[in-house]
């Protein structure tokens, strides 16, 4: 039979037929593996090689374009190329290899090349510097079958430079850990004591409840790499909580979030669906004013064993930056809830900056005491609030997002804001007196909440919110509840300022011992709130916006970026939830 051998193809990637993607792991194919790849083992001949190109669809899904030359022995040229589907997880697939003949790279469509299939190609990544790429030729070739292990030819050692993630080949699940079913997968359980480092070769499966640390003891610090995948076992109840006295350091980067979701999202032929697993839960030493004295035994809503609370405004859970959290939220019963973001007396030493939920369950972020602050923070179609706090929580939050989907999808969707500052004494002190500025909370129109659900005795200074589209019967954009919080209206403690809203009803007082005219009074008392059209193009400004010159300028805190205007985005140019962040429709 005939052999074949391969030389390096500098161009001439064309599309085809798209076919299914086969594995599943945290490795992501991005433009870093795009560019040359070659034998250099030289084991089929000098001048061989390969051409990749990813593209990236909205959805996560990618196109891996594949291209080359390949000669037989005879000297014939054969111009192959395939071009396979992959799910966001997926690094292996088998695909159709085609063959072409005729067609000039700078043709008239009448000298377009004509195809045939030459036999199938299975292509896996190691990393994003090695992989193989075997051709198995159709039976009726003539041909014998050839694999090659390529090395990217652009950089061996670092390819793509800064923007190659995946430099490490899988080995082994290392110990305190179990293999998973799926390839590359190595699973946690029960409580971990020691510091850990979750590598971005490896899938993570979260098996059941999963602790960091003890209570203040046995503490440990899981650290996460850039571009991880954490998954659950596809029990809703799989969580990962850290204890008061540990840490969370999970800093992915803008082009290589970490990804906390369902064990069914990015695998072809699966459906992930909102509470596949439970969330991400920090809990902290920081006031909370249901334990305001020791041994300040605050404890989780949804488990009674679990404790949090201290009396330091200053202590670190860590730092979470570019993390995604996706199809997360696990009811026990109602109001035992695990939510994609969870921060329980969490202190404002963590950093918690680039944050999604998408399509959570419960909330998006639900803050019950503590001090922490946060920036970017996106809350995209859940199944009920996008930002709730409680239990005394005063951190400060810049540049804000929710966007409820369609009520046909039936995804639940609430309020945007759920504020409360106690349920049990809405007079608790110390009182929930959060910071906001710049948000914006897009209801879908019909269905939903509340955009500002204001309740409980709630404090809190409002600025820069553009609030849109909670139109559903009964509802509101501003909504007001409570005698406590009423009585917080005109005093420092509650305030609301340059501020737009834009729903069939603009403001409402609720039915729980709240007086006539107080949210109105709340909106009438701030300066430059108004009530309109905000000029939106989907969810960025369009031009001549109102918004994007009508904000106020915070200049006497060090934590708020200069930003004068209303709405979580300056204008149409200031999309900043762009690449960090999964499947926003624009």
């Amino acid at each position: 039979m005939k052999s074949l051998c391969n030389k390096l193809l500098l161009g001439g990637i064309i599309a085809a037929s798209l076919a299914a993607g086969q594995a599943h792991a945290a490795l992501r194919l991005s433009d870093a593996f795009d560019g040359a790849w070659g034998d250099i083992s030289n084991a089929h001949g000098a001048s061989r090689g390969w051409v990749f190109d990813v593209i990236s669809n909205p959805d996560g899904t990618r196109v891996l374009y594949i291209a080359g030359y390949l000669y037989d022995n005879d000297g014939k040229p054969l111009w192959v190329s395939a071009t396979p589907a992959l799910g966001e997880f997926e690094y292996s697939t088998t695909t159709d290899l085609y063959e072409y003949a005729g067609g000039t790279f700078n043709g008239a469509p009448t000298e377009n090349p004509t195809r045939k299939v030459l036999g199938s190609a299975t292509i896996e990544f190691a990393s994003c510097g090695e992989a193989t790429l075997s051709i198995t030729p159709a039976a009726d070739s003539g041909y014998q079958p050839i694999s090659y292990t390529l090395n990217a030819l652009q950089d061996v050692a670092s390819p793509k430079g800064s923007s190659c993630t995946y430099k490490k080949k899988f080995t082994a699940c290392p110990a305190g850990t179990t293999a998973g079913a799926a390839p590359r997968t190595c699973v946690l359980t029960g409580a971990i004591t020691r510091d850990l480092t979750l590598t971005n070769d490896t899938t993570w499966e979260l098996e059941g409840l999963v602790t960091v640390g003890g209570d203040n003891a046995n503490s440990a610090t899981v650290t996460i790499e850039p571009g991880t995948l954490i998954t659950g076992s596809g029990n809703s109840a799989d969580y990962l909580y850290v204890n008061p006295g540990s840490k969370l350091v999970a800093n992915g980067t803008p082009y290589a979030p970490i990804v906390f979701t369902s064990p069914r999202d990015g695998h072809t032929g699966q459906t992930p669906a909102p509470g596949d697993w439970g969330g991400i839960v920090l809990s902290g030493n920081a006031p909370d004013n249901k334990c305001i004295a020791a041994p300040f035994d605050c404890r989780s809503e949804f488990d009674s064993t679990l404790r949090y609370g201290g009396d330091n405004p200053h202590d670190s859970s860590g730092s979470l930056r570019y993390v995604q959290s996706r199809y997360a939220g696990y009811i026990f019963t109602e109001g035992r809830e695990v939510n994609a973001f969870t921060f329980q007396a969490v202190g404002d030493g963590t950093v918690l900056e680039h944050l999604q939920s998408y399509r959570g369950k419960d909330d998006g972020f639900e803050w019950f005491g503590g001090t922490v602050n946060a920036k970017y923070l996106v809350s995209y179609e859940g199944g009920d609030d996008g930002f709730d706090w409680d239990e005394g929580w005063s951190g400060k939050v810049q540049f804000a997002y929710v966007k409820w989907a369609d009520e046909s999808l039936a995804l639940g969707n609430d309020n945007g804001f759920e504020s409360s500052n106690q349920a049990d004494n809405n007079d608790a002190s110390p009182r929930a007196i959060p910071s906001w500025s710049n948000v914006t909370l897009i209801g879908n129109g019909s269905g939903g909440g509340n955009g500002l659900h204001l309740k409980e005795g709630t404090g809190g200074h409002l600025s820069n919110i553009l609030v849109s589209g909670f139109n559903k019967s009964g509802k509101a954009c501003l909504y007001v509840d409570h005698a406590a919080t009423d009585a917080l209206i005109g005093g420092p403690d509650l305030t609301l300022d340059h501020t737009w809203l834009n729903c069939t009803v603009a403001v409402a007082d609720g039915s729980s011992g709240t007086t006539a005219g107080k949210a109105q009074a709340l909106f009438d008392a701030g300066e430059g709130n108004e009530t309109g059209d905000p000029g939106l193009s989907g969810f960025l400004p369009a031009a001549g916006s109102p918004l994007t010159s009508g904000g106020r300028l915070i200049d006497e805190d060090g934590f708020f970026t200069a930003a004068p205007y209303i709405g979580a985005f300056r204008d149409g140019n200031d999309d900043w939830t762009i690449g960090w962040t999964h499947f926003i429709q624009r």
